[in-house]
């Protein structure tokens, strides 16, 4: 008898993606499904107050294994999170915030060969390749991030906090012991903690599978993301792994510099204006911007639709 293939849920926490959700559930639709099985796909709609809710109920009518899960009030992503690896079945869960958008269709296969090949992996995650931004502070987030990412593309393979971000491929008996705690900031660098505290090899970067997102492009969000990327994740993470945990955040200078040299090069103007914006956010950080109850302040500029492939950059 031929064995089944591995079923997977999606889980979608969401909060105001009016403008994207739709993008990112049709980019799930059109995923090739060769090794698995989609199984279910649960958007839980975390108290909008905009129209993601009507947006996600009209693909549930087309797309019977889309369920949808609507709270009246807002309780945080961590929450929303809880719920959706409480509900898990499948032999593997694959969560995604809203504001994503697979850039092929082939970018979960990718992921499931990897994870499924080796049992000791506990998650995986693509890589991700922000979008163009129209405007000029826009420009100099997307020169900011690159310049970044070459850098910790190259620490340690890739396999490191900073390549953890908004997608995790996760097995089924790992979902099963991973709850957020309550007041959890930084989701994606509690995960990351949990898969390799006991396990160094708990989390793999998977680089050849890409989705897109926004990159902050306005002076106001880039304020918002500053305090939460530079001081509140780690802050968040050492609460509940300890200090020591901290030192795995170290970026050797070499290979900052060298990615700052190349992308001065490359786009002399905008990497000079991503460089003292990323001195201004950290010489006067947004005192005004605190997490209330696990839930910071939204840096909307991030969240317009993401939808042709040949917006983005490899």
């Amino acid at each position: 008898m031929k064995k089944q293939n591995p079923t997977v849920t999606i889980g979608i926490p969401a909060y105001n993606e009016e403008k994207n959700i739709g993008n990112l559930l049709a980019s799930i639709m059109r995923q090739q499904q060769i090794s698995y099985c989609l199984e279910k796909v649960i958007v839980v709609c975390d108290g909008c107050t905009d129209k993601t809710a009507d947006v996600v109920k009209s693909f549930a009518r087309k797309y019977r294994i889309i369920r949808f899960v609507e709270r009246k009030m807002r309780t945080g992503k961590a929450d929303a999170l809880n719920l959706i690896y409480k509900t898990n079945k499948s032999d593997f869960l694959l969560t995604v915030d809203g504001d994503l958008f697979f850039a092929g269709n082939s970018e979960i296969e990718k992921m499931m060969c990897v994870i499924k090949k080796d049992p000791t992996i506990n998650v995986v995650g693509p890589r991700h390749i922000p979008v163009m931004a129209n405007s000029l502070m826009g420009k100099f987030a997307f020169v900011s991030y690159m310049s970044f990412s070459d850098a910790f593309l190259k620490l340690y393979n890739g396999n490191n906090f900073y390549a953890m971000m908004a997608v995790a491929f996760m097995r089924k008996n790992f979902v099963q012991t991973l709850r957020l705690p309550k007041g959890t900031i930084s989701d994606q660098c509690y995960v990351y903690a949990k898969a390799t505290r006991n396990n160094p090899n708990g989390f793999r970067l998977v680089r050849d599978a890409h989705v897109l997102f926004r990159t902050v492009s306005t002076f106001r969000d880039w304020r918002v993301l500053g305090v939460r990327s530079v001081i509140g994740d780690k802050e968040n993470v050492a609460k509940y792994f300890g200090a020591e945990i901290l030192s795995e955040f170290y970026m050797p200078r070499r290979l900052f510099i060298r990615s700052l040299f190349k992308w001065l090069l490359k786009s002399p103007i905008y990497t000079i204006g991503s460089i003292s914006m990323n001195m201004y956010i950290r010489k006067f950080p947004y005192k005004k911007v605190t997490p209330k109850n696990g839930m910071w302040e939204l840096a909307t500029s991030s969240k317009e639709a993401i939808v042709l492939r040949s917006q983005y950059e490899k």
